[in-house]
């Protein structure tokens, strides 16, 4: 089910809303971005995510064209938390632009709702999203 969930970062300098449906999946990737900040994220299209505070704040970092297949994808954090809220990414397979937003910077999910969300494992590190890695528990 659709659902407008209200989100930020550690310090709450960052603000956001995103509509997002939890029963789609919550992905979790083995690349070396998610893996090395925890990243469980879930994907929703360009126009379901609106900044509601804090832009100021906003700060950007572009993957390495090798680190990504071919599209782009810009990383967001916090200028004084370090948190990172969400991504943009941009591939032609998923209808151009859309957010991965950080399911762990959701401020009125609930644990149940996390909890009952499907896992959707990603081998990024392989450049295949579209399939699990043969290790996923660490994930």
């Amino acid at each position: 089910m659709l659902k407008t969930y209200h989100g930020s970062c550690h310090c709450r300098a960052l603000k956001f809303e995103a509509e997002i449906d939890l029963s789609e999946g919550i992905r979790r990737c083995n690349c070396s971005f998610c893996l090395k900040t925890g990243y469980k994220k879930a994907l929703i299209p360009f126009d379901r995510l609106r900044f509601t505070g804090g832009e100021d704040d906003l700060r950007d970092y572009k993957a390495r064209p090798s680190a990504w297949p071919p599209g782009d994808i810009n990383h967001y954090r916090c200028a004084r938390c370090g948190c990172h809220t969400f991504s943009r990414g941009y591939l032609d397979k998923m209808g151009g632009n859309f957010w991965a937003v950080n399911v762990s910077c959701l401020d009125d999910a609930s644990e149940e709702e996390l909890a009952a969300a499907p896992i959707i494992y990603e081998d990024g590190k392989n450049d295949r999203q579209d399939r699990a890695p043969a290790v996923t528990r660490h994930l």
